[in-house]
């Protein structure tokens, strides 16, 4: 039934140990019984999706950040602050604190990180470096100069300790051992032969599908016709020749997340995370290839983003595939094709996925090797339990030795995200929201100690800061769209409700302005 494997790397002394889990556990059920900070990066798709969106949503990965040789980098307040377990002290140095770029220390972190093989057969993840970089970092790169509102613009996690799941068959436990650290290494195998995830399934399935009674008002930041006004604001900039495209954006405060209000007094004590019930429900309604579920510190983060921000093989090729244009899905199949069709014949939604495609060529060609950047796909158009997106695809070849992290920070923030060109539409955008994005519209995933890199738009997302004590301080979504010359008003502001709608509906809540 197990079968333990022992693969040697190139780093002397360091290994992957794996083992086969049968049958493969519900990592929400690992999710539920995980004490302590977590990262779930969690693949899924509905029935009928496209052949295209499969090879996105093959794999999952619930990774554990308490292990032996854990580190922690986190850059807030424009500070770097990297913790490090005694253990992994010979690969990261000692904890510190300064004052450098995110992106500096990232690409340090990255080139100390003992490089692995792949451990699973088609799978990029190979331990390594998990969680979120923040849309405020993009000052490092051009960006407005502002930093995140009440948590971290980055926190990435050095993880030892994994489930790795393949949706087609097959799910595995990961962990590290090194030769130099014996008594750390007992611990990781311990853990590996003791992983499951059957305990206390039927009462985490039973916390997750209950939906919350009633519907509550999630308040926008600004009105409706504040919106509305800045979107004509917008199409002004673009007229004076300032922008072809601006991302505007939102967000709406959303209640509720308190524990006894979900879970209730006196539950199983590993079942006390009300943030997590939201997103298990948010996942039943609204299967997509990139959800995730992030514990780190007082932050919570439960995203249900269908977009690729960029995937690094271990070879160095790259993929964008980015997303503009959506349309909401309605529950007549004739009237549900007719919007999708529309969708597809667009001229102003093809027109702004066209934009972002030339600006991801734009920011891969910075770090790929010339001539390498190439489209696969155009404009080509993708169904989800809510939405229809337009989705492209782009491809580039790095250079040998290249940093991800360089290249993360050439293509960052998303420019799905942000307009084009970018670092005006930026600037538009900064200017006419007047605060952070935070977590919204930066990316999670992982950079493994492969070399592999995957990483996520952060769209669809559920933002949420806890006080020590676990009392919710805020809890926010945001939504917005691409703004055109073409654009209507009205428009943009009808398809930021819809955008809200996946997620704001599973926790019972919708979208007031």
């Amino acid at each position: 039934m197990d079968d333990l494997r022992d693969l040697t790397g190139p780093s002397a002394g360091v290994r992957i140990e794996v083992r086969r889990l049968d049958p493969a556990p519900d990592l929400g059920v690992l999710a539920a019984q995980a004490g302590g900070d977590l990262v779930w990066l969690d693949s899924a798709l509905p029935d009928g999706a496209p052949d295209t969106a499969r090879a996105r949503a093959r794999w999952s990965v619930l990774a554990w950040t308490d292990g032996p040789f854990r580190a922690r980098f986190r850059h807030q307040d424009r500070q770097a602050s990297v913790d490090v377990a005694a253990s992994a002290a010979g690969w990261f140095g000692p904890s510190s604190t300064d004052d450098r770029p995110a992106f500096a220390v990232l690409a340090e972190l990255l080139d100390r990180t003992p490089h692995l093989p792949e451990p699973i057969v088609g799978c990029g993840f190979a331990l390594g470096w998990v969680g979120f970089l923040g849309y405020e970092l993009g000052r490092e790169s051009d960006g407005p100069d502002r930093t995140a509102d009440g948590h971290a613009d980055a926190d990435l996690r050095f993880v030892d300790r994994a489930v790795v799941l393949d949706h087609t068959g097959g799910a595995w436990a990961l962990t590290l051992v090194a030769d130099t650290e014996p008594a750390a290494s007992a611990r990781n195998r311990v853990w590996l032969e003791t992983v499951t995830g059957v305990p206390s399934q039927a009462a985490v399935a039973d916390a997750a599908t209950g939906l919350p009674s009633g519907v509550s008002s999630a308040v926008g930041r600004v009105s409706r016709a504040d919106h509305e006004r800045a979107v004509d604001a917008c199409r002004a900039e673009i007229r004076e020749g300032n922008a072809f495209q601006v991302c505007l954006t939102t967000s709406f405060s959303v209640p509720g997340g308190d524990r006894e209000a979900r879970v209730g007094p006196g539950s199983d004590p590993h079942l006390d995370d009300p943030h997590l019930y939201d997103y298990m429900r948010m996942r039943a309604s609204d299967p997509v290839p990139f959800g995730a579920y992030l514990r780190l510190g007082t932050l919570r983060v439960a995203s249900r983003s269908p977009e690729r921000f960029l995937r690094i093989d271990a070879d160095g090729s790259v993929l964008a595939e980015p997303i503009k244009g959506t349309r909401r899905r309605l529950a007549d199949a004739a009237a549900d094709a007719a919007v999708r069709a529309e969708l597809a014949l667009s001229a102003k939604d093809r027109a702004e996925n066209v934009m972002i495609v030339d600006l991801l060529r734009n920011d891969l060609l910075r770090t790929a090797v010339p001539g390498s950047v190439h489209v696969d796909r155009l404009c080509a158009v993708e169904t989800y339990a809510s939405v229809h997106q337009m989705v492209s695809t782009i491809g580039a070849v790095l250079p040998s030795g290249t940093s991800r992290a360089d290249v993360v920070r050439a293509a960052f923030p998303p420019g799905s995200m942000t307009g084009a060109p970018k670092t005006s539409a930026m600037a538009i955008a900064d200017r006419l929201e007047g605060a952070p994005r935070g977590v919204y519209s930066g990316v999670i995933g992982y950079f493994s100690a492969s070399g592999a890199v995957d990483l996520s738009v952060v769209i669809r997302t559920l933002v949420t800061v806890v006080d020590a004590s676990g009392r919710v301080r805020s809890r926010t979504l945001g939504a917005g769209g691409a703004v055109t010359w073409s654009s209507v008003a009205a428009d943009e502001a009808d398809e930021v409700v819809t955008k809200t709608r996946s997620v704001l509906g599973a926790v019972g809540a919708a979208a007031r302005w």
